[in-house]
């Protein structure tokens, strides 16, 4: 069984709600049941949500599938409680709260396996052979490394920001793969010019930034004067 089957009994209970408003119960009671029962299937379409994500991020190899069997039991009390009539509000919360509270588990799982496996993605990207690009292609592979990294960190993640961001990755992979690596004397400047405190213009040398401007590196330093 899945979560569906509970959101196919409150459908059930729905369309039964609004048959009793027009028969011998209480327009009152109709009204009580039909608000439970929005509220619970509101509860599932956040439920379904968050087992797709699951599963789209078990199919990348990024987390296990999800264990649906909390909601399995829940079902099961919730369908015995319902077979004598109308459930209580008590049975409607209980059911909803359950709901809710697999929705957080599974929301907080993912989040978690995501960080860790899209952090991993961008971390063996080959990112240094980006100078090696022509200028157009520079810009465009600055940009969706940008992305990469702003979606590691992507609060409320969903399907699609996932699909956005295997997208973006295998562009920037594919504009990668048959560059050459920049040559060691440059890697070597950038991890010195990025290093605090800062060196200063004295300790640049002209060969320093002949290099930068022969990979165009040069627009990406700036200089600050320190002191009086």
């Amino acid at each position: 069984m899945t979560n569906l089957s509970v959101y196919d009994k409150a459908v059930q209970l729905q369309n039964r709600a609004r048959q009793i408003a027009a028969g011998a119960v209480g327009e009152k009671e109709a009204a009580r049941v039909l608000s439970r029962t929005k509220e619970l299937r509101a509860a599932l379409a956040e439920l379904r949500t968050q087992v797709e994500l699951s599963h789209t991020l078990a199919a990348l190899g990024a987390a296990h599938k999800p264990d649906l069997s909390g909601i399995d039991a829940a079902r099961t009390a919730f369908e015995r409680k319902a077979l004598n009539g109308l459930p209580s509000d008590t049975v409607f919360n209980t059911a909803r709260k359950k709901v809710q509270d697999l929705s957080g588990k599974l929301k907080g799982d993912s989040s978690t396996a995501w960080v860790t496996w899209a952090a991993a993605q961008v971390a063996d990207l080959p990112l240094a052979r980006i100078p090696m690009l022509s200028r157009d292609e520079r810009e465009a592979a600055r940009n969706r490394e940008k992305e990469l990294r702003q979606a590691v960190a992507t609060k409320n993640l969903s399907k699609a920001d996932v699909t956005l961001f295997t997208s973006t990755y295998t562009l920037l992979a594919e504009s990668l793969h048959d560059k050459s690596d920049p040559p060691s004397e440059l890697l070597e400047l950038l991890e010195r010019l990025e290093k605090r405190p800062s060196p200063t213009l004295r300790d640049i040398t002209d060969d320093d930034i002949a290099l930068l401007r022969q990979f165009e590196m040069d627009i990406h330093i700036t200089l600050q004067r320190t002191g009086a």
